[in-house]
C-alpha cells in the first residue's frame, strides 16, 4: 500500500507505450507503403534490419529514461509531478484547484492493459494540466477516488489515504473504462426523492449498503438490446456516418484504385443511364447512399453505446457504455449545468427522446449523454432520481413564437431553395425541374421549426426549445445562466420580435431561439437581469 508523500513511477509498459505510440505515428507511411506496391521484401536486407532495429533501440532508451525520470507524489493538500531528463518540470497540483480527474483507456493502453490519468483545473487550457500515460487500472482508479475526496475534503491523512488504497479492490475502480469525473468542493446532495419503478425496456434495482453506520442507496438503470437497438435505428444521424464514409473514402482512394479498373465508376454510370433515365439515377445513388449511411450508423450507435447502464450512489451518478472503447463518466449531480432533451423526428413521433447534459469539463462543447433512449413521460423520473432540480413535464406547453414570426423563419431558407431550383433548371433543362420540390419542403421544414420553437419561464427554471432537423428541449437554472443575450433586427423591432440565446456556465456553446414574442423575452430578461 503507497504512504502519503512516497513517489511513485509510471507502469512499467511505459517502454511499450512509447514505441507503439511511435508505430501508430509511422502508419500512413506504413499504409502509403501499402497502396503504392512497396516493396516489402526489401526489408530483410541488412541495411534495413540494422536500421529497422537501431530505431526501435533508440525509441526504448528514450522512452525508458522518461520513464525513469517521470515520478509523483501526493502530499496532504497537493500533487507534485515532476518529469524531463534533459529539462526538468515540476507541476503542483492543489486539490482544491482540481477541478476533474480522467481516468481514460485509449486503443494502446486498452491493447498493453493499463490506462491513462488526466488531471484538469478550473483555469487550464484546451489540454489537461497533468497526464500520467502509464498507470495500472487499480491504481489509476485508486488515486482517482483519492483526488476526488481530497478535493472536497482537502484535509486528509494517512489514514484516510489508506482507506482509499483498499477501495481500489472494488469492481467500480478497477473497470476497464474510460472514466471522467466533475469534482467539486460541494457537500453530499440529498437522498433521492423517489423509488418510482422503471418501465418500457429500462430494467431498475436498489440496493442499499452499509459502511460505517452509513445507509448508501445505489439505484441502477441499464440499456436492454432490444431498446439499444430501436435507440441506434431512430437515431438517424446521418452527419456522423456520412463523414465517417468521407473519411474512410479519402483514406482508400488509392486502395480503391488498385483493386478495381481504371475508370470503373464511370463505366457504372454510362452502363446504368442505358437501363434508367438520369433523374431515376440521381434519386437510386442518393437513396442507396442513405439506407447505406443510416445502416453505418446503426452500427456505430451500437459500438458506443453497448452496455449503456447508470448506476446513483449517493452524490455521485456513473455513466458506463461502450463496446470496444468502454467508458465510464463519474460526475457530481450538482455540477450539472444544464439538460438537453433531444428528438429525432422517428422519436418524437414514437413519443421517446434522448437526454444530455452539460457539466463542466476541460473540453467546453462535450454532452454527456444520460440516457439515449427513453419515454418522454419517463424523463421527470430520471431527472428526480439522478438530476435533481429539473423539471421537464409531459405534455409542458412552451409560449410559441406568435403567427407573424412565421415569415421569419420562411424567407431566407425559401430563397437559397429557389435559387437552387432555378440553378437546376438552368444546367439541366427540364430534368432540373424536379428541384422545384425544395421549394414545398423547405417550406414545411420551416414551418414545423416556427411550431416547436418555444420559451417557458417557471420558477427558478429557464426552458427554451427549437428544431432544426431534431427537436431540442433546454433546461437551465437561473445560477447556471452564465450570460444571456438578445438580438433584434430592424424589423424585428416593427414586429415586437425578440431572439433569445443563453450560455451556461463554463459551456462556449449557446442555446438560442429566435423570432419569439417581445414580451415573452422581456419577462425572462428581467428575470435574469434582477439583483
Amino acid at each position: 500500500m503507497k504512504k502519503m508523500n512516497e513517489e511513485r513511477r509510471l507502469h512499467p509498459l511505459y517502454l511499450l507505450y512509447g514505441l507503439l505510440s511511435a508505430v501508430k505515428g509511422f502508419l500512413p507511411l506504413i499504409f502509403i507503403g501499402i497502396f503504392n506496391g512497396f516493396n516489402w521484401s526489401r526489408l530483410l536486407e541488412w541495411y534495413w534490419l540494422a536500421g529497422i532495429s537501431g530505431l526501435v533501440v533508440l525509441i526504448l532508451f528514450f522512452s525508458y529514461l522518461e520513464w525513469r525520470t517521470t515520478v509523483f507524489r501526493l502530499e496532504d493538500d497537493r500533487m507534485v509531478i515532476r518529469k524531463g531528463y534533459l529539462f526538468r518540470e515540476e507541476k503542483t497540483l492543489y486539490y482544491s484547484r482540481i477541478h476533474s480527474v480522467n481516468v481514460e483507456q485509449p486503443l494502446i493502453q486498452r491493447l498493453l492493459g493499463i490506462a491513462q490519468l488526466k488531471i484538469e483545473t478550473p483555469g487550464g487550457g484546451k489540454k489537461a494540466d497533468a497526464v500520467l500515460q502509464a498507470l495500472s487500472l487499480k491504481e489509476a482508479g485508486a488515486i482517482k477516488d483519492q483526488l476526488r475526496q481530497f478535493a472536497g475534503h482537502p484535509a486528509s491523512s494517512d489514514a484516510a489515504f489508506g482507506a482509499q488504497e483498499k477501495a481500489a479492490d472494488s469492481p467500480l475502480a478497477a473497470c476497464e473504462s474510460q472514466e471522467g469525473v466533475a469534482a467539486s468542493r460541494s457537500a453530499e446532495s440529498e437522498p433521492l426523492q423517489s423509488d418510482a419503478l422503471w418501465t418500457s425496456g429500462l430494467r431498475s434495482e436498489d440496493a442499499e449498503r452499509r459502511g460505517q453506520g452509513n445507509k448508501q442507496h445505489a439505484r441502477v438503470i441499464s440499456l436492454g438490446p432490444g431498446k439499444l437497438f430501436q435507440a441506434a435505428a431512430t437515431s438517424l444521424n446521418f452527419g456522423l456516418a456520412l463523414a465517417f464514409l468521407a473519411g474512410i473514402y479519402s483514406f482508400a482512394d488509392d486502395f480503391i484504385k488498385l483493386l478495381l479498373p481504371d475508370h470503373f465508376f464511370e463505366q457504372v454510370i454510362e452502363d446504368s443511364a442505358w437501363l434508367v433515365s438520369g433523374v431515376l439515377m440521381i434519386i437510386f445513388v442518393s437513396l442507396a447512399v442513405l439506407i447505406f449511411a443510416w445502416g453505418l450508423s446503426v452500427v456505430l450507435y451500437v459500438l458506443k453505446y453497448s452496455g449503456f447502464q447508470i448506476v446513483r450512489e449517493r452524490d455521485q451518478v456513473t455513466l458506463s457504455y461502450g463496446l470496444l472503447e468502454k467508458k465510464m463518466v463519474v460526475f457530481n449531480p450538482r455540477n450539472v449545468q444544464a439538460v438537453i432533451v433531444g428528438e429525432s423526428l422517428l422519436r418524437q413521433w414514437m413519443g421517446y427522446g434522448e437526454v444530455k447534459l452539460q457539466v463542466v469539463t476541460s473540453d467546453k462543447q462535450e454532452m454527456l449523454m444520460l440516457h439515449p433512449y427513453i419515454k418522454l413521460s419517463e424523463i421527470q423520473q430520471l431527472l428526480d432520481g439522478y438530476i435533481p432540480g429539473f423539471r421537464m413535464k409531459s405534455g409542458q406547453k412552451l409560449q410559441p413564437p406568435p403567427r407573424r414570426a412565421l415569415l421569419y423563419y420562411l424567407r431566407i431558407p425559401l430563397l437559397f431553395a429557389a435559387a437552387a431550383s432555378i440553378a437546376c433548371i438552368i444546367m439541366f433543362g427540364a430534368a432540373g425541374s424536379w428541384c422545384l420540390l425544395l421549394v414545398p419542403l423547405v417550406a414545411a421544414w420551416r414551418f414545423f421549426c416556427h411550431r416547436s420553437a418555444g420559451v417557458l419561464l417557471e420558477d427558478r427554471q429557464l426552458s427554451l426549445r427549437r428544431r432544426w432537423l431534431s427537436r431540442s428541449t433546454y433546461l437551465i437554472a437561473r445560477p447556471r445562466i452564465e450570460a444571456m443575450k438578445v438580438s433584434r433586427s430592424l424589423g424585428l423591432r416593427r414586429k415586437e420580435l425578440a431572439s433569445l440565446s443563453v450560455y451556461a456556465l463554463g459551456s462556449s456553446m449557446n442555446f438560442g431561439v429566435s423570432c419569439l414574442e417581445q414580451s415573452d423575452v422581456e419577462q425572462v430578461w428581467n428575470w435574469y437581469s434582477r439583483s
